[in-house]
């Protein structure tokens, strides 16, 4: 169980700055400690502050999350996963933001823009008289330094090539025919960026950019310890080390227990009032064991909201809504993708070693052969049997949570065991008396599946038993999530791997996955980094790509991808799972509460306040085709 204490103290205002201090004692741990919170008052004189179009909140309340891993790192160009990636989001801001609700870019730290007439030239205007979390002034300086963190480049002493100065993977998503994106400071409150190609998707990309405090990090950029700054026990030790201009501020961090958020005094978006964002006192990232033990939380109350409620615990935590006090919302489709592929990259590493057995290599850059997989695997057994129908097969790299780019014309795969058989023949596959397939040269088929600890095991466990239906045997490797990244970035030694691939821009806009599509990425999980394209159809996909960055014509985009979505379907380079639908829960006692067409509905949580008596409440902004299930 969780308890967590409330606001009871009151706020006094200070004439002048107008600033809200807070003192509350919140119960951590079995003993008392007191927290001292700033909510900001009106714009400063020549503060440039974005007035939200939202019902003016009150001050006050906690806001409870609950998660089952904590943020290994709060600095963004450090590989991370997802819990580092929330975190870092609600202390860092972007200068464009991206609305769910209208499909667009919004300004951020950058006020307004321009686009030149060459289609590649980007004048930011940035809001003057900003200040970082801590009160020192915001500007160009720190939008410039940013971009350095993400594109500087040293020369390499033994080869003289030229290499990124801190590897990250953003520095990817902005290169274009092998020239990166170049920027300059115009004047203190202008900065122009330039795509050395039309990029037509540039904005949507550059929302994911987090903009970093020169005056915190330039030390460490300038030493070289930059990837070791705000690590987990930055946090611990000493939080106020971590600044940014997102609505949040670390206030505590306890390991293995919770991160205490704080408002920003000093966050640059206000209400009609004046009254500066966000509302709450506190918003605690509670940390619990198992995915089990967040979900418990929230359906007991002890949370204000679950991002993800399992499909096949949706009735036992919908018949608690009302008990409660919350309500489950049946957002759609999840438009991350879900996917197995084989590992088919050539060659051998330093010590001489193949990444994969020739012999197997093989097997799995035969298109016939993955086709077959694909036949064999039971993914409507998976939606029925694991998620009791609150799921559904995936068909394309683009699924159906995007309808927008989604095709569905492309070739779909339905569970066909004799079709699979019939493929693996056609292939050279034959099967012994025993009923173990075999190739041509009768090395038995066998492979070994590398998966994350505890995620997907009955999906594994299905998969497994379908490839023993045809003579295929499946080791089922299970590994943390680093090892699982070590083995796909680095190691490359692996022979198939399942994992979740999504990122916000992707979600939008498939080209802010073109790590993932094209070949020299370090992000093309089945063979990176190519220096070449292996392969005709990678190069197709490539120059697809490029075709559609290059255009701002819808049509010519969205028949890049229709095409693209065929070749990934033909080709089966990945293996889709099944996507299952979007269940979100949330406490009915918050207000400006958005539900987008699709995702995530915490995306404006800054903006959220505490109905705190009966006539404060007001039912979330709904959209049509999101569902409740009361």
């Amino acid at each position: 169980m969780f308890h967590f204490g409330r606001p009871t103290l009151p706020r006094y205002r200070l004439i002048g700055r107008r600033l809200s201090w807070v003192l509350i004692g919140l119960l951590l741990g079995g003993c008392a400690k007191t927290l001292k919170v700033v909510h900001g008052g009106p714009a400063l004189p020549g503060e440039e502050v974005e007035v939200a179009k939202i019902d003016p909140g009150k001050y006050g309340g906690t806001f409870v999350l609950v998660s089952p891993t904590e943020p290994k790192t709060f600095n963004p160009n450090v590989p991370n996963d997802v819990s580092s990636n929330l975190a870092q989001l609600y202390i860092l801001d972007s200068i464009v933001r991206y609305s769910p609700m209208t499909s667009d870019v919004t300004p951020g730290l950058a006020k307004s823009w321009e686009m030149g007439a060459d289609k590649k030239t980007y004048t930011f205007h940035l809001r003057h008289g900003l200040r970082w979390s801590d009160g020192e002034p915001f500007s160009a300086d720190d939008v410039i330094f940013t971009m350095d963190c993400i594109f500087a480049e040293v020369t390499d002493p033994k080869t003289g090539e030229k290499k990124l100065k801190y590897p990250n993977r953003g520095a990817d998503d902005f290169t274009f025919g092998g020239k990166r994106m170049t920027y300059r400071k115009i004047d203190d409150d202008t900065v122009e960026l330039y795509t050395p190609e039309v990029f037509s998707t540039f904005l949507v990309n550059l929302n994911e950019i987090l903009v970093l405090p020169k005056h915190k990090l330039q030390k460490s950029f300038d030493d070289g310890t930059f990837l070791k700054m705000w690590s987990s026990q930055t946090a611990i030790d000493h939080p106020e080390e971590i600044v940014g201009m997102g609505p949040y501020v670390i206030l505590k961090y306890q390991p293995g227990e919770r991160i205490i958020y704080g408002p920003n005094p000093y966050f640059w978006r206000v209400d009609p009032k004046g009254q500066r964002l966000p509302y709450i006192d506190y918003l605690v990232d509670q940390f619990v064991a198992t995915p089990d033990s967040a979900l418990l939380a929230f359906a007991t109350a002890q949370a204000d909201y679950t991002s993800l409620i399992p499909p096949t615990d949706v009735p036992w935590v919908t018949k608690n809504a009302k008990l409660y006090d919350y309500t489950v919302y049946n957002c759609g489709v999840d438009p991350g993708s879900r996917f197995f592929w084989f590992n088919l990259k050539p060659g051998a590493n330093k010590e001489g070693k193949s990444y994969v057995e020739p012999y197997k290599l093989a097997w799995f850059t035969n298109k016939l052969f993955r086709q077959a997989v694909m036949y064999g695997f039971d993914r409507i057994g998976v939606a029925k049997g694991i998620y009791f129908g609150r799921a559904e097969p995936e068909e394309s790299i683009i699924n159906q949570g995007n309808p927008l780019w989604y095709n569905p014309d492309v070739h779909h795969y339905p569970y066909d065991p004799a079709k699979a058989r019939e493929l693996l023949t056609q292939a050279g596959f034959h099967w012994d008396a025993s009923g173990q397939l075999n190739d041509s040269a009768n090395h038995p088929v066998e492979f070994e599946l590398s998966s994350i600890s505890g995620q997907a095991v009955d999906t594994t466990t299905i998969f497994k038993k379908n490839m023993q239906d045809l003579g295929i045997t499946v080791r089922i490797n299970p590994l943390d999530f680093g090892a699982v990244l070590k083995k796909v970035d680095s190691t490359f030694d692996y022979e198939m791997c399942m994992i979740g691939w999504a990122s916000p821009s992707g979600a939008v806009d498939p080209s802010g996955n073109k790590a993932l599509f094209m070949s020299d990425s370090e992000d093309h999980l089945f063979n990176p980094s190519e220096d070449k394209p292996a392969t005709d159809w990678e190069k197709r996909v490539d120059d697809l790509i490029t075709l559609q960055e290059q255009s701002f014509d819808p049509v010519v985009r969205k028949n890049a991808f229709n095409e693209i979505q065929s070749i990934y379907s033909e080709q089966l380079p990945m293996l889709y799972l099944v996507t299952p639908y979007v269940f979100q829960g949330l406490q009915n006692k918050w207000r400006n509460v958005k539900v987008p067409p699709t995702g995530y509905f915490n995306w404006n949580m800054e903006e959220y306040w505490l109905a705190q008596t009966p006539a404060d409440r007001q039912p979330p902004e709904n959209v049509s085709g999101v569902k409740t299930e009361q």
